[in-house]
């Protein structure tokens, strides 16, 4: 009970970005908002985010939001990403979030933490739902 697989079996024949919109978020007029992850380039925070607005089937607006900040850092073999992430505000008027980048990993030592908020646009932005 309770013991490792001594062999892991990972999906070979997973659905990717493109497939998953079409398959499953446009035909669907209920969901609003999708966020992802899993795009990386080493050091380039921009290869590691993304952010636009699509229409599903119903003509409503769905936000789409990726972040991976995985091989930031020093890549693969530094700090991991560095700690950063994604911080998502929803507004009490249920139609606004505003979305902040935040490393702790920064923010815990006087001397870095004047890095602990990005705040290029890309970093820190409002959107809405429509």
């Amino acid at each position: 009970q309770n013991e490792r697989p001594i062999k892991e079996n990972y999906v070979v024949d997973g659905n990717f970005a493109e497939a998953i919109w079409t398959k499953l978020v446009q035909p669907s007029s209920n969901i609003r908002l999708v966020l992802s992850g899993h795009i990386c380039a080493p050091d380039d925070i921009k290869a590691h985010i993304g952010f636009r607005k699509d229409k599903n089937i119903a003509g409503k607006t769905v936000n789409q939001m990726a972040f991976n900040a995985q091989a930031l850092g020093g890549g693969w073999d530094g700090n991991g990403g560095d700690g950063w992430l994604r911080i998502l505000e929803f507004a009490g008027d249920d139609k606004s979030v505003k979305v902040k980048t935040f490393s702790p990993f920064f923010a815990i030592s006087p001397t870095t933490q004047q890095f602990a908020w990005r705040t290029e646009s890309y970093d820190e932005f409002t959107f809405s739902f429509d």
